[in-house]
């Protein structure tokens, strides 16, 4: 086997891994290695020893031992047979940067009895035949396999499944797919950069939607009923304070005590509790526990931001999670508790929670980082209405009772307190008698509402500085509260942060039957789901001073003003289209994902529509105006990906597309292609409009009107990018694999797919610069063009002087059966 190109991929004296020396032949079995590789995407590298070196796949999720179970398998350039006992880390710049580690290695056979010599060439046979039995004897992965090669791409896509057999036991059945260890997760976060320990962090917050869901990618916990509390734990300092960084090391010594078992610079959040015997945790109980120390107390802890040296807060939760698990088993502590979660399905966990007379649950996206800010990636759903409120006076007792009769409570809405109800129930003599003596020193002798419904006689006033907790019914349409009880004094929360807090949702049940209608009126399963509610989307623009750009400051606020402005360039290009989102919430340089699916927990005035796709439905969100757009920008898109079809013609593209990408070749190479694309076409007149893609490359555009199918559009595709490479075969070639192709640019036809996307005109890339996917008038694309010419800051003047260049895309027509005769 030749290794030439494992060579080629690496400057092997800047690296540790093997060169590859000749291999003398060994009475041995064939050699097998499973290769844990933390690379900037953690996955695993499946090697089979054959002639003399490593045949690899690398597979995403690592292999599985559930027989249902199929894990695609990617081959990749075989490696020096000597990798089978590499382990250390790759150096950053070099290829495939990061640590390497052996999960699982051992011998593996194709069929007992055979020598090696016959193995071998067996071997070989099946791996041309596309399908390779095998036995594996290892540690962790035993008994019989097959690898599959699926017939798409380049011939390098396989299935490695797990073939029931005696090695199997039910535990393996019962545990299913492979897994990392917490073990492992924190072991990875040893290749990430060495910080400071942060201090006095602000604690990410969740928003109040009203019902729960089911959703993938998301985990569901308990809400806890206490304290929400932040621990800063140093060698000879232990800090643990409340969300506007009150102390609480002196209220909870037991916690500090139980902090002081963990070993090394971390920082935890969670929520101070405490519980009855069936472990459900009551405010009132932790109100009974500060005035007496009776009772269970525990430190509730969801989230770990920082682990010796390195500041987790840019990881995904679920990663954040399993270190968490890992740390707190090693501590052994009654009093810190760690917070679980289950996967999915919230509806059936939120039932659960109402069923034992829990507070609520939270949602929480599993992919998100952690913000100091209240996201929209963790949601609350509370079992029943509970409201912090400002106590603004009390009323005279009244028969038997002594201390006060109700209070009266008010709160915050642009810097006016407002009347919210009385409080009367809920009190027992003891809390009456110390909520009296806390109130009486702050007696005044007006009223600090702004406005009342109605005058009150024997109200005793007091200055609007303690917070309590109630529980309710519901919001009159006044701002009221219905049957409103007290629940306890707050210390955590200062007064003039009170506000009402209301439900992201008010109308899910109504957009919900919107949404069935919308799927009944398609023939195609395929629906428009939309809300007639009050607009909610200019009510809340999160972190807007936060930097998008470290270069060059930008922030997402200059982010949304850009988008603001370019929209009505841009909106025509989104209409009716389903989207993509590429979002970046910590800007360009934090954790980015791909949103496809549009989550539940949308405001009223964004629109989806319901998409086939393979075996599922998928509501992707539409774009049909400026708010629809500022608020997916809100969520950190910053570039948007709309289909080449609209709804509900999803079949039916507008236009053909040539995505030109010369990866490391020099940009005049992709101008060069273009060029001849342009002089191709317009030999056939056929309309066609270019744009940057605003990194490295250049999107060519053909209108078709929305006339064919999608499998007539890739045919013609191919076509007219075989016409292009015949006369550029040095530059230009039609095969997929970079490695195959090797320094020529990819006629890229494949794009031209139902459910295929491309970067919209007018948006911007998460790049250095900030740079636009610009149209371009066809005499600009020549040699000298710099994509990063065309920028946020650029293209606003050049549209005032340009307008839409690619307004004619969305008008043109292409007639196939007129320039087939030119063809042929």
């Amino acid at each position: 086997m030749s290794l030439t190109t494992y060579r080629s991929k690496r400057n092997l004296k800047e690296t540790p891994e093997p060169s590859g020396k000749k291999n003398k032949e060994e009475n041995r079995g064939l050699k097998f290695v499973v290769q844990r590789h933390a690379a900037r995407r953690l996955h695993y590298d499946f090697r089979l020893e054959l002639d003399g070196a490593l045949k690899s796949w690398a597979i995403p999720k690592g292999p599985s031992l559930d027989p249902t179970i199929k894990r695609l398998a990617i081959e990749v350039e075989d490696h020096p047979l000597e990798y089978a006992s590499f382990e250390g880390i790759i150096p950053q710049g070099q290829y495939g940067a990061g640590k390497v580690s052996i999960w699982d290695e051992g011998s593996y056979t194709i069929e007992r009895g055979r020598n090696r010599k016959e193995e071998e060439r067996l071997i070989r046979e099946q791996l041309k035949q596309g399908e390779l039995k095998f036995t594996l004897h290892g540690k962790k992965l035993k008994g019989a396999f097959v690898l599959i090669r699926l017939e798409r791409g380049n011939g390098n896509e396989w299935l490695l499944v797990k073939k029931k057999d005696e090695y199997q036991t039910q535990e393996e059945i019962i545990k299913g797919s492979f897994s990392q260890s917490p073990e492992e997760f924190i072991e990875g976060i040893e290749l990430m950069p060495r910080t400071p320990m942060p201090h006095h962090i602000k604690p990410m917050l969740a928003y109040l939607i009203e019902k729960p869901f089911d959703q993938e990618n998301w985990i569901f916990e308990i809400k806890w009923d206490g304290y929400r509390a932040l621990a800063e734990i140093a060698p000879k300092k232990i800090l643990l304070y409340s969300r506007h960084f009150h102390s609480y090391n002196e209220k909870f010594p037991s916690i500090i005590k139980a902090l002081e078992k963990l070993k090394g610079e971390i920082v935890l959040d969670g929520e101070i509790v405490a519980v009855d015997k069936q472990g459900r945790s009551h405010f009132q109980l932790l109100q009974n526990y500060l005035r007496s120390g009776s009772g269970i107390l525990r430190y509730c802890i969801f989230d770990i931001l920082y682990y010796k040296g390195h500041d987790l807060r840019k990881l995904p939760l679920q990663q954040r999670k399993q270190i968490l698990k890992e740390i707190l088993q090693s501590a052994s502590s009654e009093t810190l508790y760690y917070s679980d979660y289950i996967k999915e399905n919230g509806k059936a966990f939120f039932q659960q929670a109402t069923k034992r007379k829990l507070e609520g649950i939270i949602a929480k996206d599993a992919k998100s980082s952690y913000v100091s800010v209240r996201s929209r990636s963790w949601l609350k759903i509370k079992t029943h209405l509970r409201q912090e409120v400002v106590i603004a006076g009390f009323t005279q007792p009244k028969g038997s009772r002594k201390g006060l009769g109700a209070l009266i409570v008010g709160v915050y809405k642009k810097g006016k307190l407002h009347y919210a109800g009385h409080v009367g129930g809920g009190f027992t003599q003891r809390s009456l008698k110390e909520t009296h003596d806390l109130l009486v020193p702050l007696v005044i002798s007006e009223s600090p509402f702004s406005s009342m419904p109605k005058k009150e006689k024997g109200v005793t006033w007091v200055k609007p500085i303690v917070v309590c907790e109630v529980s309710f019914q519901e919001w009159t349409q006044d701002g009221v509260m219905r049957q409103p009880i007290f629940q306890g004094i707050r210390t955590d929360k200062p007064a003039k942060k009170v506000s009402m807090e209301l439900p992201l949702e008010r109308d899910q049940e109504a957009r919900s039957s919107n949404s069935a209608k919308g799927r009944k009126t398609s023939k195609k399963t395929e629906g428009i789901h939309s809300g007639k509610g009050k607009n909610e989307l200019s009510s809340i623009v999160s972190n807007p001073n936060k930097i998008f750009w470290p270069k060059e400051q930008y922030t997402k606020k200059d982010l949304l003003d850009y988008y603001q402005k370019v929209a009505p360039f841009m909106l025509p290009h989104l209409k009716d289209r389903p989207i993509v989102l590429h979002r970046y919430p910590n800007g360009i340089e934090g954790k980015d994902f791909y949103q496809k699916e549009a989550p539940d927990f949308l405001p009223n005035d964004i629109h989806t529509v319901q998409v086939q796709q393979s075996d599922k439905k998928i509501n992707y969100i539409v774009i049909p105006d400026v708010d629809s757009l500022l608020y997916v920008v809100n969520l950190g898109s910053i570039e948007i990906h709309p289909f080449l079809s609209r709804f509900p013609n999803i079949d039916y593209p507008d236009f053909l597309v040539f995505d030109i990408d010369p990866l490391d070749l020099p940009f005049d190479e992709a101008v060069n292609v273009a060029q001849e694309i342009h002089r191709q076409l317009e030999k056939l007149d056929i309309a066609h409009f270019c744009k940057t893609s605003g990194k490295r490359g250049l999107h060519i555009y053909v209108p078709l009107g929305a006339q064919y199918e999608y499998e007539v559009i890739e045919n013609l595709a191919k076509l007219l990018a075989y016409f292009v490479h015949q006369q550029l075969p040095d530059l230009t070639s039609l095969i997929r694999d970079p490695a195959k192709r090797k320094n020529k640019i990819y006629l890229d036809y494949l794009q031209n797919a139902r459910t295929k996307t491309m970067v919209a005109p007018y948006s911007v890339r998460p790049v250095e610069g900030a740079p636009v996917s610009t149209p371009l008038e066809w005499k600009e694309v020549k040699k000298g063009l710099d994509p990063h010419d065309f920028n946020i800051k650029t293209i606003l003047p050049r549209l005032k002087k340009k307008g839409d260049l690619f307004k004619e895309v969305l008008n043109k027509k292409l007639n196939i059966k007129n320039l087939m005769k030119k063809i042929f």
